[in-house]
């Protein structure tokens, strides 16, 4: 059965239960009134015998009662009609219709008669009055009659009209997707239909058309996809022949399921197939060998970098690198899948090399001894010179003291003539720069071998600070510079430092600064940093000058040992170690000597030290 059928056998039932409704509905109620309508009449009738009768039987008008009688029964509705009393003959009279009443309405009641309005009524007579239905029940027939044929007529119209709009506005819709539907079952994907009303039809036609577009594109994916298939399928192929590792797969039992070309020719197969036969006999390799990568595969699922001596089909050995791991395929079977690297060259390469490290291990050794000598000799050449330094130190002090005390003893005789003065000052200035030069050698000497250590102890700096001012003063005043001693009112009375060292680095910085400044001015400040806490404090010091200043480049090698980083220097004189070893020496201490200068504008040497308190 068809929807069109179902959808019109289902309107029709429905449609005929509420005709059917609607006709027994009308039925009833007009056979309710009807029948009111009867009794209606019924009591007007017998009224009217009432009034009608009670005249003629009280003046005995027997004629006149039996024309009333006949107009009565002429009513088609009356069934009977008795009247009881003495004024009637035989007191007794009566009409009745020869056929049986269906359904009679009996009625009895008294026919009195009141001569004048106000008097007294008097009975004559009783009556009763027989009404039949058959009219109304003809009537109520004729109504249902007309209801059934009504219903035929409604319930064909409905059927014709639902059929018709059940195949516009379904059947057709319904197969046109159909046709649709069976367009695109036969591969006409993409394939659409107009829609034509914004119902649920056009809604499921707009989905189908959407549907069709969605197969289209997911055909033309599975098309894309299956073409990338075949071109990987092809890649990967092309890949496993033409690779230059060898590349196999087996079955769990070890028989060869695949072997590229690389393989196969690295075991010389040549054209015979390795696959189907047992990979252990394919490959030439050890029984202890197989049992050895068969008992990793088992414990850890794969193998790497496993190196192995294989044997091709002419027995000959090849070395090879095995990485090779289990895979699950399809339908709960396992392959083994794996990669050899052909490492004869390798391993030769590898001999080779271990050779070589044997050799070059000889030669490290020789080397090794051949140093230890040489340092052995550096060693006691630095004692030697040690001691060179020691002794000559000693024999250079000596007769140089004496000469720099008869020098100072004949100038303070009087009577040596200015001439002589002249002289004796030259003699006592190059004394004091040679013992000068003596001594700094010394130091680096003694820096360069680690024997110079700090002697700590409480020293009163602004007494230190005082003395490294008061040492070239008179230098300053002699070439007219301002010289300014900054001290901050925080700097503590006493510190643990070795007093003679850092008075060593400031006189030298001071001394270089009066040395290369001309005019100008001459300063050193002592600010403090960080102030006292825990028992330390943190210390600047700072000797700057409006001298010659230096380029980037004399910057750059300033505190080397034995550089004389201008012409100025050499000049002026020196030995090029003053910066070294001042450096050296605040370093000892915790610092850095950092210089800022401009070429013709002066410079600047700052430290900082981190002090404890005495």
């Amino acid at each position: 059965m068809g929807i069109q059928t179902r959808l019109t056998a289902g309107i029709a039932l429905v449609a005929s239960l509420l005709v059917l409704a609607v006709g027994w509905y009308w039925t009833s109620h007009e056979e309710d009134e009807l029948m009111q309508s009867l009794r209606q009449r019924e009591a007007r009738m017998a009224g009217m015998i009432e009034r009608g009768f009670a005249g003629p039987i009280w003046n005995l008008d027997h004629v006149a009662i039996e024309n009333l009688l006949d107009a009565v029964m002429a009513d088609p509705e009356v069934h009977a009609i008795e009247l009881k009393g003495l004024g009637l003959r035989g007191g007794l009279a009566q009409r009745e219709r020869k056929q049986a009443a269906s359904s009679p309405l009996r009625r009895e009641f008294a026919v009195t008669y009141q001569p004048a309005a106000e008097a007294p009524g008097t009975q004559v007579a009783s009556a009763a009055l027989t009404f039949t239905s058959d009219v109304v029940d003809e009537q109520i027939h004729r109504t249902r009659v007309f209801v059934v044929e009504l219903l035929a007529v409604v319930v064909i119209g409905i059927v014709i009209a639902s059929s018709l709009m059940v195949h516009w506005l379904v059947r057709r819709p319904v197969a046109r997707l159909g046709a649709l539907a069976q367009r695109v079952a036969k591969g006409d994907l993409g394939a659409q239909e107009p829609v034509e009303r914004n119902d649920e039809i056009g809604e499921l036609t707009t989905r189908f058309n959407a549907m069709s577009l969605k197969l289209r594109s997911a055909a033309d994916q599975v098309q894309l996809s299956s073409q990338g298939l075949r071109a990987s399928e092809a890649r990967y192929r092309s890949l496993f022949e033409n690779a230059t590792e060898g590349i196999f797969q087996a079955d769990a039992r070890g028989l060869v399921l695949s072997m590229n070309r690389a393989f196969t020719q690295m075991l010389g197969l040549g054209s015979i197939s390795p696959v189907g036969r047992r990979l252990r006999e394919v490959t030439g390799v050890a029984r202890e060998e197989m049992l050895r990568v068969a008992a990793v595969m088992r414990e850890q699922g794969k193998i790497q970098q496993a190196q192995l001596q294989l044997h091709d089909a002419a027995g000959r050995p090849v070395w090879v690198e095995l990485n090779a791991h289990w895979v699950d395929a399809e339908g709960g079977q396992r392959r083994i899948e794996g990669m050899v690297s052909d490492i004869s060259l390798r391993r030769q390469a590898e001999a080779e090399l271990t050779r070589h490290r044997d050799h070059l291990e000889e030669l490290v050794a020789e080397r090794t001894a051949e140093l230890r000598e040489a340092k052995a000799r550096a060693e006691g050449a630095n004692q030697a010179k040690g001691r060179f330094l020691a002794t000559m130190s000693h024999e250079f002090r000596t007769p140089l003291n004496a000469i720099l005390g008869f020098t100072q003893l004949m100038q303070m005789d009087t009577a040596v003539p200015a001439a002589q003065q002249t002289r004796l000052q030259l003699m006592r200035d190059s004394g004091l720069h040679l013992l000068e030069l003596i001594n700094d050698v010394l130091d680096m000497a003694s820096i360069e071998a680690g024997k110079v250590s700090l002697k700590l102890g409480a020293t009163d700096l602004r007494a230190l600070l005082d003395m490294a001012c008061d040492s070239v003063r008179l230098r300053a005043e002699q070439k007219n510079l301002s010289f300014d001693l900054d001290v901050d009112a925080r700097l503590p009375v006493q510190v643990l430092v070795d007093g003679q060292r850092l008075r060593q680095v400031l006189l030298n910085l001071l001394s270089n600064a009066v040395k290369f400044t001309d005019g100008g001015m001459l300063r050193l400040a002592a600010t403090v940093v960080e102030p006292p806490q825990d028992g330390h404090a943190r210390l600047r010091f700072e000797v700057s000058d409006s001298g010659i200043g230096m380029t980037p480049a004399q910057q750059a090698r300033l505190f080397q040992a034995f550089e004389q980083v201008s012409d100025a220097s050499r000049r002026l004189g020196g030995t090029g170690l003053g910066l070294s070893i001042s450096q050296q020496l605040v370093r000892l201490m915790g610092g850095q000597i950092l210089v800022q200068s401009t070429a013709g504008q002066g410079s600047s040497f700052v430290f900082e030290l981190r002090v404890a308190l005495a």
